[in-house]
């Protein structure tokens, strides 16, 4: 523009700053002096301004697509470390876990030293009187036995006494058939299948701590009697006992 105006140059912007410079434009050209009085050469300037007015009233698009991401840049310098912060509060106890295998057992430890004996206790309920002690005492039933011959012969030895005494059978000046004789601890003596021979005293003793004591019993086997006549003597066999006799004392038996 000719005259003392200077030369004014306007940028079109976005639309984002139009406003803020319409209003400067307008007061730029409200006070621009005029050495000419061209209408021209004010109408321009105005219809700039119109112009750019209207460019920023127009209403924005929509958004283009995103761009591609950049390049990820370096990785910065670590930063100091922070303070340490104070403890939390504890949680509360966990569930308890199941028992382990058991250990072997430990090395056994010394002996103790014996203690101090206590008191004496309070005695005890008195108890009852116990058994007299006592000297075995025999007694043998029957005293006397006659059975027939191949029959059973029975005795029983019954004894007195604290303590309990042991109780034997024995023939006097001979010995038990062993084969054919029971005897028990209970003072039993049994001869089976008798015999002429079994015929005889019989004793049964008894003996404890204290002493002993003995019964005797007889036996008398009965068997048929044999008479026979030779040289003049009479043989007779009555109750086991074998007798010589002469034939005038017959009438003696």
């Amino acid at each position: 523009m000719r005259g003392s105006a200077s030369y004014v140059i306007i940028y079109l912007t976005a639309p984002t700053d139009c406003e803020s410079k319409l209003l400067r434009f307008k007061q730029v050209i409200s006070s621009f002096t005029y050495s000419n009085d061209s209408g021209f050469i004010k109408e321009t300037p105005e219809d700039i301004v119109t112009t750019c007015l209207e460019n920023c009233q127009k209403r924005r698009g929509r958004l283009g697509p995103p761009g591609r991401a950049g390049n990820k840049g370096s990785k910065s310098n670590e930063g100091r470390r922070g303070r340490k912060g104070s403890p939390g509060i504890m949680g509360p106890p966990g569930k308890s876990g199941k028992q382990g295998i058991m250990g072997p057992p430990g090395i056994r430890g010394e002996k103790g030293i014996k203690g101090d004996i206590g008191p004496p206790g309070m005695p005890g309920v008195k108890g009852e009187p116990g058994e007299s002690i006592s000297e075995p005492e025999v007694t043998i039933s029957p005293t006397s036995l006659t059975v027939n011959e191949s029959n059973i012969a029975v005795f029983l030895c019954s004894v007195t006494g604290n303590p309990t005494a042991n109780v034997t059978w024995t023939k006097i000046n001979a010995s038990l058939p062993s084969e054919r004789t029971k005897v028990t601890s209970d003072g039993l003596l049994q001869i089976k299948d008798v015999r002429l021979e079994d015929a005889g005293r019989y004793r049964c003793m008894a003996k404890n701590l204290l002493g002993n004591d003995e019964q005797v019993t007889t036996l008398v086997v009965q068997s048929r009697s044999l008479i026979n006549v030779a040289n003049k003597w009479r043989v007779v066999v009555t109750k086991s006992i074998l007798r010589y006799l002469p034939y005038h004392s017959l009438n003696n038996l």
